[in-house]
């Protein structure tokens, strides 16, 4: 069943996504969450006279003594940053003015970036998800590929928000990435956009216009209200059954994440639980007067994959332990933290892990995931290396960029050996999808060849998504059934 896609965009507060668009920090708020700031100070060792005078002496021999000429303020953020960073959490850290600035923008309206949602982890810059619609996901850019380079400055070492800096830009400017997947490498030139935030996109099905195809795109302070709209205006339009969509959404405002859960179960059915440093662990339940009566009535299926993460993550567990609507897809991402945001300041202010969110039975999902009820994968051609114009690939080479050629080849209906071996049955594809697309007929894949695959690729991918197919082969069955889930 073909899939006509209809992109969205993505896009004191308590996280429960940390990762960073190529943009800002993206942060998650809590409302009614007062007591994290109470009097209780029974974990935390205090500052001795002697350990605030050895920060003193510091501060003012460098300032004394140091060659070059330093700031307070240059001084005062990297002892904060530098607090936060030992604690080697990649979802803390301390952001600066700007940073948080830059925050604020990816939550209220949109920004000027490729689309890609990071996070530091053992000194690397991890894609978490490129969201889709964006220069990142028409590129072929996966969760977790490593971005070694932006315009050939390495990023080892580096936090996400200097990462951040280098990456976005004024739209139509364009910024190279060089690019680890498992032990290859490679270079994408992405063109910078305005990335609007949109949270949800709702179509009726190409070829069964009962079915809703509602894509949750992230959880930001407006996605309860556009998820309602926009399943209300498909039932108008005849929709009595609906796929929800929360492929590569990384999360968003805790808040969110549970009025949106709430729209699934019955009241008093557990959503989520929270376990703080220090205290008991806290149980949040549906409740139609507390998060909203809106409920989804109709046979559902829910689309999760390996970018799906935190909020989305919370959405998934409670479904698949309340209810029995299928999940389809792949293992989610596996995020199970809460940060907050505390001492806000003209200077900046610290995002803080504080807690760890269960499943309704107590699961810590936290580098595991959420399993679907139904494991589909996707094509291999969705993972694949983008095949690198400036370089040559001929008879006889063996690579992993030769094993994502023979990835598209055969996607594309080619008779080929699948591997990482060029070999005749390869070559003689290229000959043929040469002629076919009206290229210079050499056998060798470089240049015009090699741009003309990565163009098809991207189209095989958005005509032939194997797992919404599945999911609506699935919610087909269920409604055949007269299963209400």
């Amino acid at each position: 069943m073909k899939k006509s896609f209809k992109y969205g965009s993505i896009a004191s507060i308590v996280v429960i996504f940390a990762f960073v668009f190529f943009s800002s920090s993206s942060l998650t708020e809590v409302q009614g969450f007062e007591w994290l700031f109470g009097d209780e100070e029974a974990n935390v060792e205090e500052l001795s006279d002697e350990d605030i005078q050895n920060f003193i002496d510091n501060y003012y021999a460098i300032q004394q003594f140091y060659i070059e000429d330093v700031s307070k303020d240059q001084l005062m953020e990297g002892a904060l940053k530098g607090m936060v960073d030992s604690i080697e959490d990649p979802y803390s850290e301390y952001l600066n003015a700007k940073e948080s600035a830059d925050m604020n923008e990816t939550v209220e309206g949109s920004f000027q970036g490729v689309g890609i949602q990071i996070m530091a982890s053992d000194d690397q810059i991890v894609i978490v998800t490129p969201i889709d619609g964006t220069p990142a996901s028409e590129a072929g850019i996966q969760p977790n590929d490593i971005i070694l380079e932006a315009d050939g400055t390495e990023l080892t070492g580096m936090d996400t928000n200097e990462v951040v800096d280098l990456i976005r830009g004024q739209e139509g400017t364009t910024v190279n990435l060089l690019i680890q997947r498992g032990s290859s490498e490679f270079n994408v030139e992405l063109e910078r956009a305005e990335i609007p935030i949109t949270t949800v996109t709702g179509e009726l099905d190409e070829e069964d216009a009962t079915i809703g195809n509602v894509q949750i795109t992230q959880f930001n302070g407006t996605t309860y209200d556009e998820l309602v709209s926009a399943v209300e205006d498909l039932r108008e339009q005849g929709a009595t059954s609906f796929v929800f969509d929360l492929r590569y959404n990384p999360g968003g405002l805790l808040d969110q994440g549970l009025a949106i859960s709430n729209m699934f179960l019955e009241d008093d059915e557990i959503i989520m639980k929270m376990e703080e440093s220090g205290t008991t662990t806290s149980t949040y339940v549906a409740n139609d007067s507390e998060y909203g009566d809106f409920q989804i009535t109709e046979p559902y299926v829910l689309l999760i994959n390996e970018g799906s993460a935190s909020a989305s993550e919370i959405l998934a567990a409670a479904i698949r332990e309340n209810t029995d609507a299928p999940i389809v897809g792949t293992t989610s991402f596996g995020k199970g933290s809460v940060q907050t945001i505390l001492n806000p300041t003209d200077f900046g202010e610290l995002k803080l892990t504080f807690a760890r969110w269960l499943t309704p039975s107590g699961e810590w999902i936290h580098e595991v995931g959420v399993e679907p009820t139904v494991q589909v994968e996707g094509h291999p051609i969705e993972t694949s290396i983008i095949m690198n114009s400036e370089e040559v690939l001929v008879l006889g080479d063996s690579s992993d960029q030769v094993e994502s050629l023979t990835n598209m080849l055969d996607a594309f209906g080619y008779e080929v050996n699948v591997g990482t071996y060029f070999d005749e049955s390869i070559q003689s594809a290229v000959e043929q999808f040469q002629e076919d697309n009206d290229l210079e007929v050499t056998g060798e894949v470089a240049g015009e060849t090699a741009t003309t695959l990565n163009t098809k690729a991207r189209e095989y991918i958005q005509e032939n998504d194997a797992q919404y197919n599945a999911a609506v082969d699935v919610l087909v069955e269920l409604v055949s059934k007269g299963e209400a889930a």
